[in-house]
């Protein structure tokens, strides 16, 4: 018996340092934006990340944000242990340690290419 994705499941936030396809994937804690997925590659919307300009706190800040958005899975550059935990504890699948531009790790995504990570990341390294 095959299961239909959730809705949830059909959606990847991507954190980005600017509101292009070809902008960087960026760290959780210093992104400036969300760009949503649905379905596609082709199917995206932008949404500014609102904790960028918090004082301390930016990644749990992003992370409680993007789990909001009603994703399944989170591609990111970095991550620390507290915004894992949030999204974890949310259920979405965190893909970290990726570069490059956002349109490159969305492909890669949905070619299966991307490992979900097991634990905080900090340059690519799990710790």
């Amino acid at each position: 018996m095959s299961s239909k994705p959730s809705a949830n499941e059909c959606r990847i936030a991507v954190s980005s340092m600017g509101g292009t396809l070809g902008s960087k994937v960026g760290p959780m804690a210093r992104c400036t934006h969300f760009l949503i997925f649905e379905g596609s590659p082709e199917n995206y919307k932008v949404v500014e990340c609102r904790s960028k300009g918090a004082p301390d706190e930016k990644g749990p800040n992003a992370a409680q944000n993007v789990s909001k958005m009603q994703v399944g899975t989170v591609i990111t550059g970095t991550i620390g242990p507290r915004a894992y935990k949030i999204l974890k504890d949310a259920g979405i699948n965190v893909k970290a340690g990726c570069s490059g531009t956002v349109a490159d790790a969305v492909k890669k995504c949905a070619a299966g290419k991307l490992k979900e990570c097991k634990g905080a990341t900090y340059a690519g390294k799990t710790i």
